[in-house]
């Protein structure tokens, strides 16, 4: 080999060495890139220091509140401690774990490093071995809606509390639902009328042969209550605790226990005043939601979604100092029984640790349904042809499988109408989420071919079943800029980006409804043509093809551009089957006889709601239900 060869291959070899060593590249700053995550883009600045992440910091996105507030400060600090981006999702957030850490990666591309050299595995912590005894007066099992309202009620009863939650936050289903409470507020729906079409709904119901004695009375006093509102003059809408038991237990294909529907809704009110003195804000105008039925649900001013209703209970815990204690990650396994009484729960945290948690008063469930659970949904079902397998969405969190339900027949509870499953038609047609609607969940439907195809205030299955007859299953909702839900910061009201909507395909916007037909797929002469009957039925509301009983100020199509179109397909929402109470919340074994000691609220119940839920009953029942467990538990 000649000298200038080997001195050319020598030189080939150290540049070779320099343009691979990452660090030779590698420059400090800070550096922004972003990643999808579960609802939108997160966008996150990553600081590198000498060659390091020296720290990570989310700056923006649409990720759901709280399900998402543990993975924006662990995943950082985890990446941060073992350098390295290979760390463990956060469960239930792994679309949110997977979108921090993706951000990272194309961070380090940027700063010049190599990105392999990040990613060594990070061991997860060794487990934890022994059981650890606790005791408490009331113990609940759920940290949702129905058992924090449960825990605040006992604790305000005077016992002390432990609740235990399988999932890294509370909040269950409660924080990621519409947050829509139904209740008989004359003053908060004092802008819709009674109008004729709306007197016919009333009037059906009054006029049917009672199947009960307590139906009989409820329609007596409704009828009572009609003509003093029509001897009052009254313009407003018409409305009662009465008439919402009736629609309700109507609603249900009368399956549900009439004595319990009408109890919840004479309390309702009073819970909607009594979460007012702990701080929630309501909207000063009731709506008419998705399968409501009638305009009497509220929801929150100050609060985005479901998560209000969390967060004032946790407050009220907090500041009245209530002897309340979360265990978090905490999964109840087993309910303990001595001599016919459930006097406590097994219970297995995350970390290996194992509980047995004594109650010396009362052991509450309040788990939630199994809407998550597809085992048991497609063993259920027996209202759509054992058709809800894998294939088919969900709204609820990846925590709701029904355990609850399962811990209570083995302790010889009763499961009744397990079988009835509700599909919420208005969700995101690719993930079940029910947060990324731009208009109210009652604006006009369309399908694909840009025509009506149902009544939009109907029932839930009604319209579920009507929209999986569409083309791909699929339909959009479409409304006017005065119309929509997008605040001043460009989010709906679950706290999204319209942009991260549009982006992603699920929602749609056009300066005409041409341009807005083009964009979203949609046939554009039948569209403009059902805007305009749309609008004529809107100046004249009546005799609607569809049988729809009004045209609502915020459903009206003859507003200003942009309009939006945001697309759904049905997915599984409610449970209405679980275990059988009374009214005082009390489980009931298979022989109708109270099981000592063990009370449930929410979901994880069933006899209430019958065969389809009346949209905006959820909460009511959950915060309701569960204030009764709480009362009855501290005795």
């Amino acid at each position: 080999m000649s000298k200038k060869s080997a001195l050319f291959l020598c030189l080939c070899g150290a540049s070779l060495m320099i343009f691979c060593q990452p660090s030779v590249l590698a420059k400090d700053g800070s550096f922004v890139a972003s990643a999808m995550g579960r609802n939108g883009d997160v966008n996150v600045e990553t600081v590198i220091k000498n060659g390091k992440i020296a720290g990570i910091k989310i700056l923006d996105w649409s990720e759901t509140h709280p399900i998402a507030d543990l993975p924006k400060v662990q995943i950082p600090e985890e990446i941060i401690k073992n350098q390295s981006v290979n760390v463990d999702n956060v469960s239930g957030a792994t679309l949110t774990s997977f979108a921090i850490k993706g951000a990272v990666r194309e961070a380090l591309k940027q700063a010049g490093l190599d990105v392999t050299a990040f990613s060594k595995k990070v061991l997860p912590p060794k487990k934890l071995t022994g059981t650890v005894e606790k005791t408490a007066q009331v113990v609940i099992i759920g940290a949702g809606g129905a058992g924090l309202s449960a825990a605040v009620a006992a604790a305000e009863a005077g016992a002390n509390v432990i609740v235990v939650e399988k999932s890294h936050y509370a909040g269950g289903n409660t924080s990621v639902a519409g947050g829509n409470f139904n209740a008989a507020d004359l003053v908060r729906s004092a802008k819709f009328e009674l109008t004729a079409q709306r007197r016919k709904i009333v009037e059906s119901i009054l006029n049917e042969k009672p199947k009960n004695r307590l139906q009989a009375q409820l329609i007596a006093k409704v009828k009572d209550q009609l003509k003093a509102f029509d001897a009052a003059k009254e313009k407003k809408l018409f409305d009662s605790p009465e008439f919402h038991a009736l629609q309700t237990w109507k609603g249900g294909d009368y399956q549900g226990d009439l004595e319990l529907v009408y109890n919840l809704t004479t309390k309702a009110p009073q819970m909607e005043k009594d979460l007012e003195k702990m701080g929630f804000v309501w909207r000063k105008n009731s709506e008419q939601v998705m399968g409501s039925l009638w305009p009497r649900a509220n929801r929150s001013a100050n609060y985005a979604s479901g998560v209000g209703f969390i967060e004032t209970f946790l407050n009220e815990i907090q500041k009245k100092k209530l002897p309340v204690t979360l265990l978090l990650n905490t999964k109840a396994e087993d309910l303990i029984v001595k001599n016919g009484r459930v006097v406590g729960v097994k219970c297995l945290n995350s970390n290996g640790q194992t509980y047995v948690i004594n109650a010396t008063k009362g052991v509450i469930l309040a788990s939630g349904g199994f809407g998550a659970n597809v085992d048991m949904r497609v063993h259920y079902d027996t209202i759509w042809d054992k058709k809800l397998g894998n294939n088919v969405n969900t709204t609820n969190v990846p925590s709701i499988q029904g355990d609850g339900m399962n811990m209570a027949e083995r302790v010889g509870a009763r499961l009744v109408q397990m079988g009835n499953i509700q599909l919420l038609p208005t969700t995101d047609a690719y993930t079940g989420s029910s947060n990324s609607k731009v208009n109210i969940s009652t604006s006009v439907f369309v399908n694909k071919d840009g025509k009506r195809f149902v009544n939009e205030t109907g029932r839930r299955d009604t319209i579920s079943k009507a929209a999986l007859q569409q083309r791909d299953k699929q339909f959009f909702i479409i409304g006017t800029s005065e119309a929509s839900q997008i605040d001043k910061d460009g989010r709906n009201k679950y706290g999204v980006k319209l942009e991260d909507l549009v982006k992603q395909k699920k929602a749609f916007v056009g300066n005409t409804w041409d341009e807005l037909a083009q964009k979203a797929g949609i046939n554009a002469e039948n569209l403009k043509k059902t805007v305009a009957d749309w609008n004529k039925f809107c100046n004249d509301p009546k005799d609607d093809p569809f049988g729809r009983p009004s045209c609502d100020p915020e459903v009206r199509l003859d507003g200003h551009a942009p309009y939006y179109a945001t697309i759904m397909s049905p997915s599984v929402h409610h449970t209405m089957g679980g275990v059988r109470i009374n009214k005082n919340t009390q489980v009931l074994d298979k022989n109708g006889k109270i099981i000592r000691g063990l009370y449930a609220a929410g979901e994880v119940t069933g006899g209430i709601h019958g065969s389809n839920r009346v949209g905006g009953n959820a909460v009511p029942d959950a915060l309701v239900y569960g204030r009764i467990a709480g009362q009855e538990a501290a005795k």
